[in-house]
């Protein structure tokens, strides 16, 4: 498996892989039903600033496609929203970890400090999930919060796989930020 930033001539790659995905597989990552990718969401999610929208992409290196993308959007000074999709013909390899670990590296080489994202109430398996992270999910309406501090050396990397773990098998909602979501106005901004 090859892994490297996106780039904006990924646009092609990332809709064919979109399209071999399971329409569950689709709902988990964009938290809506999405039948395609429009041009507008593919420049989106391939023609990133690598600062504060990063995207990494999983290429199998026998046939070139699409494996898997993991990105974060950064929603505020140290804090970025991460989301990893694995294609459905490989989950359960261990590929969402590794896509995890080294977006992790390149948010902390970044100033990000905590990624942060969403999980449904109703999602009784990631919200016990979360609370064996040691992390209570912060409730707000039909949604729920959670935080995962980077920089705990201690349990980052066991943290951080159970995370890739979650948001691969589609127990945490993606990052929201990805469909239609302003970027910062500035490095640093609130």
């Amino acid at each position: 498996m090859i892994i490297r930033p996106i780039e904006p001539a990924d646009a092609p790659l990332l809709a064919s892989a979109f399209a071999e995905l399971s329409p569950e597989s689709r709902y988990r990552r964009f938290f809506t039903p999405m039948r395609e990718l429009d041009a507008e969401h593919l420049a989106y999610l391939t023609d990133v600033d690598h600062h504060d929208h990063e995207a990494l992409v999983a290429l199998d290196a026998s046939s070139g496609s699409c494996a898997g993308v993991a990105r974060y959007v950064r929603v505020a000074r140290e804090v970025a929203e991460p989301a990893i999709v694995v294609g459905d013909r490989w989950q359960g390899l261990g590929l969402g970890t590794r896509l995890l670990e080294e977006l992790a590296d390149r948010a902390r080489t970044e100033g990000v400090t905590r990624f942060a994202g969403v999980v449904l109430a109703e999602n009784q398996d990631a919200i016990r999930l979360l609370e064996r992270l040691g992390t209570m999910p912060a409730a707000s309406g039909p949604e729920l919060n959670f935080e995962i501090d980077l920089l705990d050396d201690d349990r980052a990397h066991p943290t951080l796989r159970e995370l890739m773990r979650a948001l691969a098998a589609g127990l945490l909602a993606p990052a929201r930020a990805l469909v239609g979501r302003e970027q910062p106005d500035a490095p640093g901004s609130v």
